[in-house]
């Protein structure tokens, strides 16, 4: 069987470009430190590295999505504690106002303040976050959820939305709580039902009046146990909130630990076939040359 000299000069040269394909590719694999760099180096490794890839970005939404809602839930806990520290004040002048020694005249100082820790209440019901959105208006962030007639009538202008963040990839955490929910529908111990700024407000008018309010103690105590109700609530969701980010930075290890498996690059390996296919290519090349010199031409005389 005949070989061409063209036939023999395309096969040495195909050789030799695919000994120079194969060291470009790990030299592209020595300077990135990846193994697989195209989905042609490993297309089965490529497919499961863009899955685990997808999975990283959610866990990494994930993660900002559970430290907003940290810090919601901790502005609101701010709030809640500051209606907490106002009902204790205003509990402790109720005491004292209903002290069957109390003269009207002491009545009525003790009113004065109450009108300052109603006023207090309101701008604490209407607390916004750092985004200048409204903690307790429900969806409608943009709008204060309490105005208040002058009167007594405490009005709540927001709905009763209540925010979620997902947090995992199966779990959701509600970031905010309705005011309704807190400051409203407190039990009246006269009966039926009354909202956090009434009890101050009737109890305000009272004591301006010079007369003792039998139903405040009473009405006071549920409005406490309902803002204390709203901070458990809080504090349960703060809580599970740290425990998802604990589960998603093992998770996202985990992920990043089967990624490098697939992906990353054995130096050591990466080194040891660099030099023997660079080796490989440089005897190919001396061996063609050597071939090509050689013609019958070369030993006639």
């Amino acid at each position: 069987m005949r070989i061409s000299t063209q036939q023999f000069y395309r096969q040495g040269v195909d050789v030799m470009l695919d000994q120079q394909a194969r060291l470009n590719k790990t030299e592209v694999q020595l300077a990135t430190g990846k193994r697989v760099n195209t989905p042609s180096d490993d297309p089965a490794a490529s497919v499961q590295v863009l899955n685990l890839g997808e999975v990283s970005g959610r866990l990494a939404q994930f993660q900002r999505n559970a430290n907003m809602a940290q810090s919601r839930l901790a502005q609101e806990e701010v709030a809640l504690n500051g209606v907490n520290n106002l009902l204790q004040r205003v509990r402790e002048l109720a005491v004292q106002g209903n002290n069957g020694t109390m003269g009207a005249e002491n009545r009525q100082a003790i009113a004065f303040e109450l009108r300052q820790q109603m006023e207090g209440y309101l701008q604490l019901a209407n607390s916004q976050d750092a985004n200048g959105e409204y903690i307790f208006a429900g969806y409608t962030t943009d709008t204060p959820p309490y105005s208040h007639d002058g009167l007594g009538t405490f009005t709540y202008n927001g709905d009763s939305g209540v925010r979620k963040l997902q947090i995992g990839e199966t779990r959701e955490v509600a970031v905010g709580d309705p005011g309704s929910v807190i400051f409203d529908g407190i039990p009246a111990n006269a009966g039926g039902v009354t909202d956090l700024g009434r009890i101050i407000y009737d109890l305000a008018s009272n004591y301006e009046a010079g007369n003792a309010d039998p139903n405040a103690l009473n009405d006071l105590d549920s409005a406490i146990g309902q803002v204390l109700e709203a901070r458990a609530r809080v504090g349960a969701r703060s809580a599970a909130i740290d425990d998802q980010i604990t589960s998603n930075d093992a998770l996202d290890a985990a992920v990043v630990q089967v990624r490098s498996s697939l992906e990353d690059l054995d130096y050591a390996e990466a080194i040891s076939r660099f030099n023997q296919q660079l080796v490989g290519l440089q005897a190919s090349q001396q061996a063609f040359m050597k071939i090509q010199n050689l013609s019958l031409f070369n030993f006639l005389g």
